[in-house]
């Protein structure tokens, strides 16, 4: 898992098959993770597109103090 870089310096995305949240059976919803990542100090917002997920900060906050913590609630899935 990879966050990658956006035109946005205070924008990264991470690329991944959102279907997996249309399963009316899966554990983890799109709110699930928004409410998880939107929780993770510095995180202002989160947006689910087809087939990629984009994650907004804080422009004080450093990506290098909240990547991992990003990438650790993705690596569950």
């Amino acid at each position: 898992m990879e966050l990658i870089d956006t035109p946005n310096p205070n924008a990264r995305k991470i690329v991944m098959d959102t279907s997996v949240f249309d399963n009316p059976t899966a554990k983890i919803t799109q709110d699930n993770i928004s409410k998880e990542l939107s929780e993770i100090e510095g995180v202002s917002s989160v947006f689910f597109g087809p087939g990629f997920v984009t994650i907004t900060k804080l422009e004080k906050i450093k990506w290098e103090t909240i990547n991992q913590n990003i990438i650790d609630i993705f690596d569950k899935l």
